[in-house]
């Protein structure tokens, strides 16, 4: 079944949009279900959706995720951080020819890493990737992962690695791919390839090990499935999660190979066995953007919340005539973590994060700086504007830190917190507060576990009526949250203390239920002004602080 929605903008001052719809059936496909729902908006289609998943089973939840494997629960709340090629190799077209060779971080060098961001940027939660580990390095050689590549440190020190990240509560997890093939690789045979119709190879990207070709997806279970791949890195290294790059980023797909012909449902089905197999085998199992269908066999899609600062791959929305709203997560937000991926350039992603205190979805840290890096003085900082509002360090608990590490801790304290207190509930209402849709509210939960999200996309400030911060003043990119236990703001007015530059605090309750019943704070401080008022009481907080309240 192949949907398409096209949206016409014709010109003239009397033109309006037209939103044509056409649904293509092919193949096995016999039939279109439409539900009426009745008067309303996308929250009632949203309501509508999320029965019509309950009843297909997809919409499985979180806390069913957790009641499966324990370290679900690890990932709830944590920063997706990937050193995404520890080892970097690039090879011709052919891969007959090395172009050239640079070791990013040894294991060693790795594991040190995640203690820095665990002991010195103080993260609680992260789920910690190494990619380019395999052998040959990133995106090479497959299908053939072991040894661990000699250039970090081979098997030994990925060992070591491993439990050096785990030890400190991090979720590590190890990168893969059994989709492409390359020529070089010790496993290489054309009959595992995708056939065309006349028998030719079907080709993938152009990538570090040079052209991939695309393995049919039966074949992929069966060479992930050999006792020296996945079976024999979980004996080596242990981790507790694994990724396997490309599976959920490709449409279904078919084969006509005589030996291993498949249409799209059975590559579905393959892609199925091959999550579910490497899940029994780890525990924990991701893969790139994500699927609908993927959802019961598998514990967080890498992708689908944005891709390298933008929404999602090139889309510019205005182009279309359209806006962004969260449906994913207005029908999926307590089933499934969800990242994005690759690297952005954090002196331009005020919208970026915007959007993800929107979702409610922890950012992912994919441009990780080479080595040790903390230990090199950085460069002078660049100008900021309003783009690179969450660098700021101004006064805050990130002042003297390197800059990649004062950006990790502003976005964490905001973003892990949120979606601890969101992790479990569905977005169950999202409106656009003024008329030109600039400012956005999203409502996850209901009742007592409520979360109120309000984010200001436009270009001007703009006044928001909050419960804990009374008129709350939000200039461009700036937010408010409110939750039982959780309250953050980047605003230039909150609780009647002025902000004219705007300034980042989060506040979580330490001893106590919940706000109304709160003996005691902990208030964190991003940037800005360090004076906070707490109803009739006010503090000077630098950079943190746990504070008495009430009595």
């Amino acid at each position: 079944t192949w949907p398409r929605v096209e949206s016409l903008l014709p010109e003239g001052p009397n033109a309006f949009q037209r939103l044509v719809t056409t649904v293509t059936l092919r193949k096995s496909a016999r039939t279109v279900k439409l539900v009426p729902l009745g008067k309303g908006d996308w929250n009632t289609v949203a309501e509508g959706y999320r029965r019509i998943a309950e009843e297909k089973d997809l919409a499985q939840t979180l806390r069913a995720k957790i009641r499966r494997n324990r370290h679900e629960e690890l990932l709830v709340g944590a920063t997706n951080v990937k050193l995404w090629m520890c080892l970097a190799r690039r090879m011709n077209e052919e891969s007959t020819k090395e172009e050239s060779v640079e070791v990013n971080w040894t294991f060693e060098e790795a594991a040190a890493v995640a203690e820095h961001i665990a002991r010195d940027v103080q993260i609680d939660r992260c789920l910690f990737t190494l990619g380019g580990w395999t052998e040959g390095g990133y995106d090479c050689r497959h299908p053939d992962a072991l040894p661990a590549n000699p250039e970090c440190g081979g098997d030994a020190a990925l060992q070591d690695a491993v439990q050096r990240i785990q030890a400190l509560g991090y979720a590590a997890c190890l990168h893969d791919n059994y989709q492409d093939m390359y020529r070089d690789a010790k496993s290489w045979n054309p009959a595992y390839i995708e056939k065309r119709a006349d028998g030719s190879l079907i080709t993938g990207g152009r990538w570090m090990g040079g052209r991939a070709y695309m393995v049919c997806a039966p074949k992929q279970v069966e060479l992930a499935m050999r006792p020296q791949n996945l079976p024999a890195i979980q004996d080596l290294f242990k981790p507790w999660v694994y990724f396997i790059d490309t599976t959920y980023a490709v449409g279904p797909r078919e084969c006509f190979d005589p030996n291993h012909p498949i249409g799209r449902n059975e590559d579905i089905a393959w892609k199925i066995q091959l999550s579910d197999k490497s899940r029994k085998i780890f525990g924990l199992f991701g893969s790139e953007c994500g699927r609908e269908w993927a959802l019961p066999h598998s514990d967080f899609f890498e992708g689908l919340v944005g891709v390298g600062g933008q929404y999602y791959h090139q889309l510019k929305p205005a182009e279309l005539g359209a806006v962004v709203i969260p449906f994913w997560e207005m029908v999926y937000h307590d089933c499934q973590i969800c990242y994005g991926k690759y690297g952005f350039d954090p002196q331009q992603s005020a919208e970026y994060v915007a959007h993800h205190v929107l979702t409610a979805r922890p950012l992912h840290f994919h441009s990780v700086p080479e080595h040790k890096y903390w230990l090199e003085k950085p460069g002078e900082p660049k100008p900021g504007g309003a783009l690179a509002c969450y660098t700021r360090t101004d006064n805050g608990w990130a002042a003297n830190l390197h800059p990649f590490d004062a950006f990790l801790k502003n976005t964490h304290e905001i973003l892990g917190p949120l979606h601890e207190a969101t992790a479990f509930e569905r977005l169950e209402r999202f409106e656009f507060v003024t008329p030109d849709r600039a400012v956005r509210r999203a409502v996850y939960g209901e009742g007592r576990k409520q979360t109120e999200v309000v984010v200001n996309f436009g270009s001007e400030d703009a006044p928001i009526q909050t419960r804990w911060g009374g008129t709350v003043l939000l200039p461009p990119w700036g937010f408010v949250v409110e939750s039982p236990r959780f309250i953050a703001f980047h605003a230039k007015r909150w609780n009647g203390t002025e902000y004219p530059e705007g300034a980042l605090f989060t506040l979580r309750v330490e001893k106590g239920r919940d706000f109304d019943h709160a003996r005691g704070l902990r208030i964190f401080h991003g940037f800005g002004d360090t004076k906070i008022r707490w109803k009739d009481a006010a503090w000077d907080v630098p950079r943190e602080e746990v504070v008495q309240v009430g009595t």
